[in-house]
């Protein structure tokens, strides 16, 4: 009997380890499971954060490549210049067209003409080899590096009144900076001219910022394609013109390696200066220049927030936000009147989009 009583306490024991065994288990299962619940919860709400702060992609435009008609990305320098000249030309066209069927004496003019802005596209050639020149205190002097085999193309294109730079690295075409004069927007906001620019490439991102570490903030619209970022970049508040900047996007990747080299350079000028200066060798007698920059002092000090010929509050330059320093070369076109959206109907410099 004692016997069988020892041996049942001995099963009942074995029992109630097992039972507390199993209970254990299933408590640390439990808390198990929670743990990986808040575990899973915690990297979900980290994710959904990430997701929340990164920026948001811009928009694909299917009109970025006929922009840059017959440019294409890596093109070296003499391959750039011979679309360039074609541009160029075509820009005479039905200039030379209509002088053609009546005024030979202007059709020769014009052709004249032709020669010297095709020459002088290949003249503005330059390379960026560490030696301090001009554009070191040009509002571009952003766009290049000097040691870098770094190097630029120019045109002058008064047909859309712009300013068409075109950039390469190890001789190839990568990026392409158009500025345009803001006054041939008949005093359009940076607002109405992004309206404008939506209208051709279709809605892109508006983004505000630093395009370059130290430099003061600008406002853009931002759209990319497979191989190409464009940006349009609001320059008027201090300088007074719009810009578009298309950037091939492989070379945009790469660019930390292909900029190791970088030859540091120091702040030897002000771009208002070297425009100052570009404008008066750019007119005859330097005459007009010294009127339009007669602010330049106030400018130079920040005394004037605005330029002297700037258009008036509630447009370009009051609505542009801040911007990087730069300069624009002004035509002294006369402005036609204005569209509902502030762009001249007689002259629309978007109508030659084509780079």
């Amino acid at each position: 009997m004692r016997r069988r009583l020892l041996m049942g306490l001995a099963v009942t024991s074995a029992a109630v380890s097992a039972v507390g065994i199993l209970s254990m288990v299933a408590v640390l299962s439990t808390a198990g499971e929670a743990a990986a619940q808040r575990g899973r919860r915690g990297r979900g709400a980290r994710r959904t954060a990430a997701v929340a702060a990164a920026p948001e992609e811009a928009p694909q435009s299917e009109a970025i490549a006929p922009a840059l008609g017959e440019l294409r990305w890596g093109m070296n320098p003499e391959e750039t210049f011979a679309q360039v000249s074609s541009l160029v030309a075509a820009s005479y066209r039905e200039r030379l067209t209509k002088a053609a069927r009546s005024d030979a004496v202007q059709e020769d003019r014009l052709r004249q003409e032709l020669q010297v802005e095709t020459r002088r596209v290949r003249s503005s050639f330059v390379r960026f080899n560490g030696q301090a020149g001009g554009w070191d205190t040009s509002f571009v002097r952003d766009e290049f590096t000097h040691g870098n085999n770094e190097s630029m193309m120019l045109w002058r294109d008064d047909s859309t009144h712009s300013q068409r730079y075109y950039f390469f690295i190890n001789d190839r075409l990568w990026k392409i900076y158009q500025a345009f004069d803001a006054s041939v927007f008949a005093g359009a906001t940076f607002d109405q001219f992004g309206q404008a620019i939506q209208g051709r490439f279709g809605p892109g991102v508006e983004r505000s910022g630093a395009l370059v570490e130290g430099r003061q903030a600008s406002r853009w619209v931002e759209w990319q394609d497979a191989s190409t970022r464009l940006r349009a970049v609001d320059q008027t508040r201090f300088y007074g013109f719009f810009c578009l900047v298309f950037e091939d996007k492989a070379t945009l990747q790469q660019l930390p390696q292909l900029r190791a080299r970088t030859v540091q350079r120091g702040e030897q000028g002000h771009a208002l200066v070297e425009s100052v200066l570009r404008d008066g060798d750019a007119q005859p007698g330097g005459t007009e220049a010294s009127d339009a920059h007669s602010d330049i002092a106030d400018r130079l000090t920040g005394q004037m927030r605005r330029r002297q010929d700037a258009p008036a509050a509630g447009t370009g330059a009051a609505a542009g936000g801040a911007a990087s320093s730069g300069s624009a070369r002004t035509t002294g076109a006369a402005q036609a009147p204005a569209t509902p959206g502030g762009v001249s109907a007689a002259d629309d410099p978007l109508g030659g989009m084509d780079l």
